[in-house]
């Protein structure tokens, strides 16, 4: 390098103006992106000596990998300086190299597309975890590609490639025996990246499917009689379970709009080239991402529908079920007036028996005197001289024990009644003064 050995740690300042233009890139906004963006890197060795080979023929790739999606990239900060001002990397590769490192959410899924010689690929694949209810996540991969077509030279630089896609690589090496070109290796980018969309679409459609059946079978009116056979009913969580579905279709419609871009940005590289062959398999990529978009599309409208049928259908069971409460306040209200009614006709009829009861205690007063007098007089403690003039009353001697022993029981009656009555009344006033005192401790 005809540069001084430490200008790889002023990147991306250290590029000349033919590769940078600073009317163009803002490199002091990329140099702090280095600085402040400490979740992007993991502390490790330099690349120590291999990038001190000044002459390389064919294609090199350099792998940049995390230990698993979200986490930190397995390179220091030092280290990527030195790797891109190497290869003289233009700034915006800083910006696609943001959507990776330590994150706890996808917040930087604009950041794919095609830019320049740099392409950031969205991909999806099964994880594998059974606790998950979801088993597909979407994967990132960034592809900076530098060609050098005087010497045929062919630099790669891959960050955070899946295991999956190294298995690829593998194996398409070993099948060919030859090592892959520049095409290929975009080729195999593309296409990692496009097939197993259909499988998680589908997963998704099933989802769906499952969810809008249910609302084409579900009760919509609140039944008032008890039935045995067990019925489908939709509830709210229906409704965000298929808001979740609307909100993958349309990341995945973003995704596969920003895949199909970088396919044909690929084309037309290709058809530079003029290889038909690549070309058409490039075409064969894009078809296929245009497929699933179209899938996604559906989808979407799918959602809107079922969404939507699930949503009238929970507003017209809360309109039955509040016709249902208005009929169940106007029975009671009925109810209420004919114990009303009953109420009155009971008043009336008491009003009556009072009427009877007071002329029975009247006739009582009337009778209960002469009887007396009647029991009295055939006792033989009075009796009449009518002989004499005038005529005159004589007591028996005997009277006062009849008159002993009336106030005897007389006492005694009401002895008892006090008895019976006093201990209940006695208790209510002292167990009130006690609650008192007990609710002020409180």
């Amino acid at each position: 390098m005809a540069s001084n050995a430490s200008d790889w740690q002023n990147y991306p300042s250290s590029l000349s103006v033919q590769d940078c233009d600073p009317y163009i890139y803002d490199t002091n906004h990329f140099a702090k992106l280095l600085k402040n963006n400490n979740w992007i890197f993991r502390d490790m060795e330099a690349l120590q000596n291999y990038l001190k080979t000044s002459e390389f023929m064919g294609t090199r790739i350099i792998l940049i990998p995390q230990r698993f999606s979200w986490d930190q990239l397995l390179i220091s900060e030092k280290a990527l300086r030195r790797l891109l001002h190497h290869f003289k990397v233009f700034p915006v590769f800083l910006d696609v190299l943001c959507a990776f490192g330590r994150q706890t959410s996808s917040t930087s899924d604009s950041l794919g597309g095609y830019h320049s010689q740099t392409n950031g690929t969205k991909s999806v694949e099964e994880h594998g975890r059974e606790e998950s209810q979801e088993p597909w996540s979407i994967r990132q991969m960034c592809i900076y590609h530098q060609q050098d077509k005087s010497f045929d030279n062919n630099n790669f630089i891959i960050i955070n490639l899946t295991k999956s896609f190294q298995h690829r690589l593998k194996d398409a090496r070993a099948h060919t025996t030859n090592p892959p070109t520049w095409r290929e290796i975009h080729t195999l980018a593309v296409s990692y990246s496009t097939w197993h969309w259909r499988w998680y679409l589908g997963f998704w459609e099933s989802k769906l499917s499952q969810l809008i059946s249910k609302a084409h079978l579900s009760q919509v009116e609140t039944s008032r009689e008890k039935k045995h056979k067990p019925v489908l009913t939709i509830q709210y969580s229906d409704v965000q379970d298929v808001q979740v579905i609307y909100d993958r279709m349309n990341m995945v419609k973003f995704i596969l709009g920003s895949n199909v871009r970088i396919c044909n940005k690929l084309r037309n590289d290709f058809g530079n080239e003029s290889l038909m062959e690549i070309v058409s398999t490039t075409d064969l990529f894009r078809e296929e991402l245009e497929m699933q978009l179209i899938r996604a599309d559906n989808l979407l409208e799918r959602t809107k529908s079922g969404s939507a049928l699930m949503q009238d259908i929970i507003s017209f069971r809360g309109l039955d079920t509040l016709k249902i409460s208005n009929d169940n306040s106007n029975e009671m209200a009925r109810l209420a007036d004919i114990d009303n009614k009953n109420m009155i006709e009971l008043t009336k009829k008491s009003q009556r028996e009072a009427q009877t009861l007071k002329k029975i205690t009247i006739l009582t007063m009337v009778y209960l005197p002469a009887s007396f007098v009647s029991q009295f007089l055939s006792m033989g403690y009075l009796t009449v001289n009518s002989s004499n003039q005038p005529p005159s009353l004589h007591f028996a001697s005997e009277m006062w024990i009849f008159a002993a022993l009336t106030f005897i029981l007389l006492t005694v009656t009401l002895g008892m009644w006090v008895y019976i009555d006093y201990p209940k009344s006695w208790w209510h006033r002292w167990r009130k003064p006690r609650n008192l005192v007990e609710h002020e401790k409180v």
